[in-house]
């Protein structure tokens, strides 16, 4: 298993669905991610038919991407009931703990690797010449930045993609210079339990077996297509588990095809859209009460 670091040169703005311009996430969703790196790839020539059958298939596992600092990772805390409030991303040792022993003991460090500002900007209507000032949030990363997990065989055409994303931009606002970064590839690697009866999440998941969901946080996609060889589209919502979300048996997520939920959809685009729904999985016990 390998992260990917993308250490940010500029602030980046990472919006969703429901998100106004005031506030900002502080995760990219792995369909987003997936999403950019197709685009990518589709920008510089490359085979995008053979990047969405490797995660279609399972042959490369993709997550969302969480904050790290220097050589601390944040991960999703499982989302299921505690008997003490813990925050929804916790770094890498109490998730661990999360995963093995269900509970945390110790007191959870609550600083952000990354610090949130606004950023004022001006209107001004193209009729009366008024003006109004509004405000767009912004992460600013000292030292860190965003880093995703992928797991399989398809390292080379993330490469690809990112060596181009680092200077085109991840996020929203792009043509303002937000969201570029460099980025490496390091060894990643988690504890689990060896004896495990459920599964986190750390990816977005279109579950296909309603009855394997243990506990969840659903999550609403939506937005539009994005694409310099197709016509901007808005997408249809679906609805998603969220990074962190409790699975009682394993469950793999699909890879959708919008043509199979809006009857004619890529040829309205001009090309075939996709949506990563595919899950990536990790053992966890879990304790489900009486």
């Amino acid at each position: 298993m390998k992260a990917v670091k993308l250490k940010f040169k500029t602030p980046v703005r990472i919006g969703d669905r429901g998100i106004g311009l005031e506030s900002v996430s502080e995760v990219i969703h792995s369909d987003t991610l997936f999403s950019a790196i197709a685009n990518a790839l589709s920008d510089l020539n490359e085979d995008v038919v053979e990047f969405v059958e490797k995660v279609s298939n399972g042959e490369l596992r993709i997550s969302s991407a969480f904050p790290f600092k220097r050589d601390e990772y944040y991960l999703p805390a499982p989302v299921k009931p505690y008997e003490k409030k813990v925050d929804p991303f916790v770094p890498k040792d109490v998730f661990e703990d999360l995963l093995i022993y269900n509970e945390v003991d110790r007191e959870i460090e609550k600083e952000k690797p990354y610090r949130e500002f606004e950023l004022p900007k001006v209107a001004v209507d193209r009729i009366t010449a008024n003006t109004s000032i509004y405000y767009v949030s912004l992460l600013k990363f000292d030292d860190g930045g965003f880093y995703f997990l992928i797991e399989g065989n398809g390292r080379r055409l993330i490469e690809l993609a990112l060596r181009y994303l680092a200077d085109e931009g991840i996020g929203g606002k792009r043509t303002w210079g937000l969201g570029r970064f460099e980025f490496e590839f390091t060894d990643f690697s988690l504890k689990t339990p060896r004896d495990s009866n459920a599964f986190v999440t750390l990816s977005v998941v279109f579950p296909q077996n309603l009855k394997s969901i243990a506990f969840w946080k659903p999550l609403i996609r939506g937005g539009w297509t994005f694409s310099r060889k197709g016509r901007q589209i808005r997408k249809p919502v679906i609805i998603m588990a969220s990074e962190g979300s409790v699975f009682g048996e394993e469950e793999h997520g699909k890879v959708i095809d919008l043509d199979e939920i809006v009857e004619g959809f890529s040829a309205k685009v001009g090309h075939k859209v996709f949506v990563n729904g595919k899950s990536f999985l990790v053992p966890a016990v879990i304790e489900y009460g009486d």
